[in-house]
């Protein structure tokens, strides 16, 4: 497995610090160049194609194999309402949030995603990419979507299938992969606004182009009082909200076309507060990347990255009638990952296209803890833990010759994966007051095929199968951070073992006429071993629950999705998810019932105009009741919202501004996301004023 010298990390670090002398935290965001065709000499355009990042290489194609696939294209984007990005995702039906609080309000650790049926939960179960980087935690697994601003996306794709084969682990149920403006040329995305709640927000994209030489800055600050989720408030409770602020420069350098250096930083943070007097917390984040690309038989794509995140949370235990609360446990985490990989995509040879490549990820974390609850001679806790994940992975892409498959039949793809991974949890323990406890080390390995294929019998026509596997391993937070909410403990469990899927699927995309489109996929899947809190014992004062791996679970159903356009200047997109998905082995008394967080039907509907130098976009969106407990005791209702936004270009001596008014939940329509501890409910009607300023290269 390639390893990554400590020496070199030093090196980056501070070439990084000579070259980008930005205070504060990092991130990397790359772009990988085209391969080149059967040995040609094509110019590199690492402007067109994604990277790898983060120690895990990507293939130069986001699907793993031919699967379901959902798109927001720029106009949906540019039309979207939400500021926040998880809000914005919303129009895929398909994609389940661990309960629907806004990232405006919501905690981070709650901020995770699943598909296919599986269930959320905190840590998420699909894998978040930003240019080729990973946007999971590395700590905990959830996804700090404020770290986007919106505004600089040119499109963004979903992906719906097991994908470890390709990227490994935290893509148990797919891939979401977001892509930014390139810097092709000389170019300004701005933003800005204000409204409701005492929302004020500013985004931007510049990019610059010279020669041999292009940079880009991303830009997201907001500034969000919020509201009070409790269903019925008590004296404790005040609004949620949050500050956050993140920078990420980037520097290109191509100085022939065969080469390629990239530089990427970032700087994130955030403050949060989280609807009691004494519950906040605060995050921040650092990281620097360096890659590396080369066309010489085939394209090579090198990388590093180094990472390091700061988070720090209060948690309270609120009376009954919500009118006193105490401070429960304060928690300071300190996390630090960094990692490296090496990809090979090969010429095209016979009708294969192949590749291969390796990658290596280490991530270290200390907990410490307060619990003014406990006893005195245990308040004090601390915990600390390593977690190290290496895989290698191949595979290739087959168009079978003429002589083999006459073009009348139609055309035939097949696509095969196969990716080795091990991971090992290593130099962990806690202290509890003056005890010491270390945990033993402990590792495991998956291995995860795939194989899929795709036929066009009619040029209006495209048939696609595929059957995969994939795995998630359980983060540190999960293996060794308590946390308690309300009056709700949820135990650590150092026992912890990875989460299987496997699943096939069969679809088919039809163009029904020129401006009419149809996709469909049937899906269906099994998880083993999912990560779920299990209640230990209850009383008046404390429920202790504990994370463990349960039995099985199958979901099956379909993704549907519709485009039309009837008009030159209309534009209609509908989206249809159906999801069954239910406890098949564990305990007897869970066989048979739903999944919580997986409600059996979703859908939702994008209508866009545009004319005359207006544009106007209502989103419908629709979700169906689902359950929030493993017993299926405590039921969250169904759902309607609507969302608004209209613009218009003001003449040309304004320079391509665009003042705008965009509306949430229209209706103002509040429901239940959360029951427990105490119910919560979603934001109230958001309305927004703002400008919006396209200038150069992609402007429209």
């Amino acid at each position: 497995m390639p390893v990554f010298p400590r020496g070199a990390v030093r090196l980056i670090l501070i070439a990084a610090s000579m070259a980008l002398p930005l205070a504060g935290q990092v991130r990397a965001k790359q772009k990988q160049p085209s391969p080149a065709g059967s040995g040609s000499a094509q110019k590199l355009s690492p402007l067109r194609q994604q990277v790898t990042v983060r120690a895990r290489l990507r293939q130069r194609k986001i699907e793993p194999v031919p699967v379901a696939v959902s798109h927001l294209g720029r106009r949906r984007l540019g039309a979207a309402a939400p500021v926040n990005l998880d809000g914005v995702l919303h129009q895929v039906a398909s994609l389940n949030n661990f309960r629907d609080l806004s990232s405006l309000a919501a905690h981070p650790t709650t901020q995770g995603i699943s598909l296919l049926g599986i269930g959320s939960s905190g840590a998420s179960r699909a894998l978040v990419l930003l240019d080729g980087l990973p946007l999971n935690d590395p700590f905990g697994g959830w996804v700090d979507w404020l770290r986007v601003p919106v505004v600089a996306l040119s499109r963004v794709t979903v992906v719906s299938a097991g994908a470890s084969t390709l990227y490994g682990n935290n893509a148990l149920t797919g891939v979401v992969s977001l892509r930014t403006w390139p810097a092709t040329s000389r170019e300004l995305r701005l933003r800005a606004g204000g409204g409701a709640e005492g929302m004020g927000f500013s985004q931007g994209l510049a990019a610059w182009s010279w020669r041999h030489w292009s940079a880009k800055l991303g830009l997201n600050q907001i500034h969000f009082d919020g509201y009070i989720p409790a269903a019925r408030p008590g004296s404790v409770d005040t609004r949620a909200g949050v500050r956050a602020l993140d920078a990420a420069p980037e520097l290109l350098w191509t100085p022939d076309s065969r080469l390629v250096l990239r530089l990427g930083a970032e700087s994130f943070g955030e403050h949060r507060t989280n609807g009691t007097r004494l519950e906040t917390n605060a995050s921040s984040l650092r990281q620097v990347n360096l890659h590396a690309g080369l066309r010489a038989f085939g394209l090579w794509s090198g990388n590093a990255f180094y990472e390091g995140d700061d988070f720090g949370s209060t948690y309270a235990s609120v009376a009954a009638d919500r009118n006193s609360e105490k401070l429960a446990l304060s928690q300071h985490v300190l996390t630090l990952a960094r990692g490296a990989g090496l990809n090979e995509s090969l010429p095209r040879w016979r009708g294969i296209a192949g590749f291969a490549g390796g990658s290596w990820t280490l991530v270290s974390a200390a907990d410490n803890e307060i619990a003014p609850l406990a006893p005195p001679a245990s308040r004090p806790q601390n915990r600390f833990g390593r977690q190290q994940i290496q895989g290698i992975y191949a595979g290739f892409d087959y168009t079978p010759s003429p002589t083999l498959w006459p073009a009348d039949w139609g055309g035939l793809v097949v696509a095969a994966r196969a990716r080795l991974d091990q991971w090992r949890n290593f130099d962990a323990f806690q202290t509890i007051g003056q005890h010491l406890q270390p945990f033993s080390s402990r590792s495991e390995s998956a291995v995860d095929p795939s194989l899929g294929l795709q036929w066009r019998p009619l040029a209006r026509l495209r048939l696609h199968a595929a059957a995969y596997t994939s795995f998630r391993a359980p983060t540190l937070n999960e293996l060794y951070r308590p946390f308690r909410v309300g009056n709700i403990m949820t135990l650590a469990n150092p026992n912890l073992t990875a989460e299987r899927y496997r699943g096939l699927q069969a679809g088919a995309a039809w163009r029904a006429a020129k401006n009419l489109h149809f996709s469909s996929t049937w899906f269906s899947g099994q998880a083993s071993n999912l990560i779920a809190s299990v209640t230990l014992s209850t009383t008046p004062q404390l429920i202790t629950e504990q994370r463990r791996n349960l039995g099985r679970i199958a979901a099956r159903g379909w993704i549907t999705a519709a485009r039309w356009r009837p008009r030159p200047h209309w534009r209609l997109w509908l989206d249809y998810t159906h999801q069954d998905s239910r406890v098949i082995s564990g305990p007897v008394n869970l066989i048979g019932r739903r999944t919580p967080h997986v409600p059996a039907n979703a859908a939702s509907g994008n209508l866009l105009w545009h004319g005359r130098g207006w544009q106007a976009s209502v989103l419908e969106r629709f979700g169906g009741s689902q359950t929030e407990n493993d017993l299926n005791t405590l039921q969250l209702p169904s759902f309607w919202t609507t969302s608004l936004f209209v613009s218009h270009r003001l003449p040309a001596w304004a320079h391509g501004a665009r003042p705008y008014l965009s509306v949430q939940n229209l209706w103002d329509r509040r429901f239940p996301v959360a029951l427990t501890p105490s119910a919560e409910l979603d934001a109230p009607r958001l309305w927004m004023l703002g400008l919006q300023w396209f200038w150069g290269g992609h402007a429209r």
